[in-house]
């Protein structure tokens, strides 16, 4: 069989299965299993692929068509250049947090005086990493209330740097000593029924990833109130969320003593990350 035919029939397997991106899905799958990039992939489609390598293959069509995200199925994702383990522990990363970064590091440009951050939520780990690995002489610690998430955060460390990065585990930011010039988080924002919703169709992601309370504000409001006692004067809370959260997330902010808010869009023109900054003096 070559691995234009072995395309085609992943293609309308998962086509007839009602998945949203079969020929993607089926590229990326294919190329997984004979250990290629998608560039060679396409420019192999008269090569003959051994009985073996299809019948793999077809194993991770199946999976595919049960609902299971393509990253779980391959056990990695990229996010901001890197290549990140993930499994069904922790949230996949998505291209709209990479915004999160580019903000923390833009901020980091204009204060370069800025020298300890704290990833609240950290999951696994892409924040936290990516801006240690672009700037490795800062202290960057994070945390999350999933001893699990620690786990997959530990490999991902291990794997992507050259250096450790502390983690704690730890409910938002209660068990978290000191103060931080920055803090930066994509704490879970959907509300109840979305997460039902989710559930009854099998989404895989961690609940706890996931829910941010009855109205899928509630763990961001609570983060905000701690960052406020945890983040030194002049220093900076970072925080992605939902579009329909943003006014009230703005509220809650300046509330906390916030100033300067800003709200940076994302790669679909959404309002996706708040920004806001303690005042010298309080």
């Amino acid at each position: 069989m070559t691995i234009q035919s072995a395309l085609k029939q992943g293609q309308s397997i998962l086509f007839y299965a009602e998945v949203d991106t079969p020929m993607l899905d089926s590229t990326v799958l294919l190329a997984e299993v004979l250990g290629i990039t998608r560039e060679t992939l396409f420019a192999s489609l008269t090569n003959h692929i051994d009985e073996k390598a299809f019948h793999t293959f077809k194993e991770l069509i199946d999976k595919r068509c049960k609902g299971i995200p393509v990253s779980y199925i391959r056990h990695k994702k990229e996010f901001y250049g890197l290549e990140f383990y993930v499994d069904e522990r922790v949230l996949v990363p998505r291209p709209d947090t990479e915004i999160l970064v580019d903000v923390v590091l833009s901020i980091l440009e204009y204060y370069p005086d800025i020298t300890t951050l704290h990833d609240a939520c950290t999951g696994s780990g892409c924040i936290a990493i990516s801006l240690k690995f672009e700037k490795p002489g800062l202290f960057i610690s994070a945390s999350d209330i999933s001893g699990e998430a620690g786990e997959i955060f530990s490999i991902n460390v291990k794997n992507l740097l050259d250096s450790v990065i502390p983690f704690y585990r730890s409910n938002l930011l209660r068990d978290i000593n000191g103060k931080f010039d920055i803090i930066m988080a994509n704490p879970p924002y959907l509300s109840g029924k979305e997460v039902e919703d989710m559930k009854k169709i099998g989404w895989p992601e961690p609940e706890s990833a996931l829910r941010g309370g009855r109205d899928g504000i509630a763990l961001s409001e609570l983060l905000i109130h701690e960052a406020s006692m945890k983040i030194n004067p002049g220093g900076f809370l970072v925080m992605e969320s939902s579009p329909a959260h943003m006014s009230v997330l703005h509220r809650i902010m300046t509330t906390c003593g916030f100033t300067g808010i800003s709200i940076v869009k994302d790669l679909g023109a959404r309002d996706r990350v708040i920004t806001g900054r303690m005042p010298w003096k309080r």
